[in-house]
């Protein structure tokens, strides 16, 4: 069967899913249930795209940078358009847990080097690798659980299992699968139905539109709240 998802189809996808959930979270039409079970899908294929954008990015520090520079400037906007104060703690915009999931990406990386520089036995490292993974991705869930970041210890578990299993898109599925049915809620079921469309990936970047990708965010959650605000 042909894959025909580029990078670009793909963040498309998601911002447009994302926006689909953002209008049933802020308006709270009679379709309400619907447009958050549409928004489900977004969220698995932007961690997928993060850990494609890590694979192929030129610097870590600037790639991770954009991603907390954008976060912080989001969040403002964020916690006054969906909870209707400046500063809300107790919820944190998705771009802060795409930032702990680049993160975690990175640790994972460097951790797997420095065990193979100074395990070199085979057993050690069947034993040493996996334990010091399940540590890094412990950690760092529980970090974005206590932080209130979005998706908190499964945005970070799907996130380690999209770049861990990269080269095997069935152990995808599963451990995707298995994290959302376990500690996902009955509506973040529907988020598995996006392993249909990211399956579809061909690996192509598509059309250049990073710009726009990132100023995206903030932009539509500020329309959205404005729209709230003429509609009183």
């Amino acid at each position: 069967m042909k894959k025909c998802l580029s990078n670009f189809d793909l963040k498309f996808i998601a911002i447009i899913t994302m926006t689909i959930d953002h209008i049933g979270v802020v308006f709270g039409t009679p379709f309400y249930n619907l447009l958050r079970a549409v928004g489900r899908l977004s969220f698995p294929i932007f961690a997928f795209l993060l850990t494609e954008g890590y694979v192929h990015t030129k610097s870590f520090s600037k790639y991770f940078f954009r991603l907390l520079v954008l976060a912080l400037f989001s969040e403002v906007i964020y916690d006054y358009v969906f909870f209707d104060s400046f500063i809300y703690i107790d919820a944190n915009n998705i771009f802060f847990t795409l930032a702990l999931g680049l993160l975690t990406l990175f640790l994972l990386d460097k951790s797997k080097g420095l065990i193979k520089r100074y395990f070199k036995d085979k057993v050690d490292l069947v034993i040493i690798l996996p334990i010091t993974y399940l540590l890094i991705i412990v950690i760092m869930g529980l970090m974005g659980e206590f932080l209130n970041f979005s998706y908190g210890m499964l945005g970070i578990l799907v996130i380690s299992f999209f770049y861990l299993f990269k080269d095997s898109f069935p152990l995808v599925v599963i451990s995707v699968t298995l994290s959302t049915l376990i500690l996902g809620e009955g509506m973040q079921y529907f988020s598995l139905f996006s392993l249909i469309l990211i399956y579809f990936y061909n690996k192509k970047l598509g059309k250049k539109c990073k710009l726009f990708f990132y100023l995206y965010y903030p932009l539509h959650i500020l329309v959205l709240g404005f729209i709230k605000m003429l509609m009183g």
